[in-house]
């Protein structure tokens, strides 16, 4: 007798609660769901600027290395 109450009282308390949860889902971020969004904005940007960053001193560090190479050729081809 005493498990059948409980599967009464379960079934409608498992219903309840997953209405509840999916009601929570639907309502607005908060203050730290935002700031944390944010926050990943950020970091994201900030990781993309120094991949920027980087892709460029590369190329200014390969134009530079062009550069020696070809006053090097210039200098060995006036010393032969």
């Amino acid at each position: 007798m005493k498990t059948m109450t409980m599967k009464k009282f379960a079934i409608p308390a498992a219903i309840l609660l997953a209405l509840t949860l999916t009601a929570c889902g639907d309502a607005d971020d908060g203050p730290a769901e935002r700031t944390g969004e944010r926050l990943d904005r950020t970091t994201e940007e900030a990781g993309d600027t120094l991949d920027n960053v980087q892709d460029s001193m590369s190329d200014s560090m390969e134009r530079a290395g062009d550069s020696i190479e070809d006053a090097g050729d210039r200098i060995e081809s006036q010393t032969d």
